[in-house]
């Protein structure tokens, strides 16, 4: 059940050039999936996570404008990312534009009013950052807010 969110001062749009945006095997902290009760499955730290962490920096694989329709009616749905520049999460629900899968944990996040991780998309370099918007303990499970109307009851 997870979605990606609009550009705020808490879910920003990267600008650092593609050369720095390499992912590599060191960008994750220890992390964990594990099955939340009604919630699915969900990522919970292994480890202290300090507040401006970069928790985990994630490829995405661009699921193209012309394949929406075909994946919005699937599974999928749930898990993308709204690809976009200057585009408000909301916006998945009108199935046009580019959207993306991440393929670390990221996709996996669960939702929170009061989320505890933040993420920055790098449109250009096809990449995803999560990063601690605050001290996170171990075992705490990693949660984003997907500011958009829920297709579900939160709990």
């Amino acid at each position: 059940m997870n979605r990606s969110h609009i550009m705020t001062e808490r879910h920003r749009e990267g600008s650092a050039d593609q050369s720095s945006m390499q992912v590599s095997s060191m960008q994750r902290l220890p992390l964990r999936v594990a099955v939340m009760g009604r919630r699915g499955r969900g990522i919970i730290a292994d480890a202290p996570i300090p507040q401006g962490a970069l928790v985990e920096r994630a490829p995405v694989l661009l699921i193209p404008d012309a394949d929406r329709q075909a994946t919005d009616a699937t599974i999928i749905f749930t898990y993308v990312f709204m690809w976009e520049p200057g585009t408000m999460e909301q916006e998945l629900y009108l199935h046009r534009g580019r959207a993306a899968i991440a393929l670390g944990l990221t996709s996996l996040l669960n939702h929170s009013y009061t989320p505890n991780c933040d993420f920055v998309r790098h449109f250009d370099a096809l990449t995803i950052d999560l990063v601690a918007r605050r001290d996170i303990a171990p075992g705490e499970e990693l949660t984003i807010d997907y500011q958009m109307a829920l297709w579900f009851t939160p709990e």
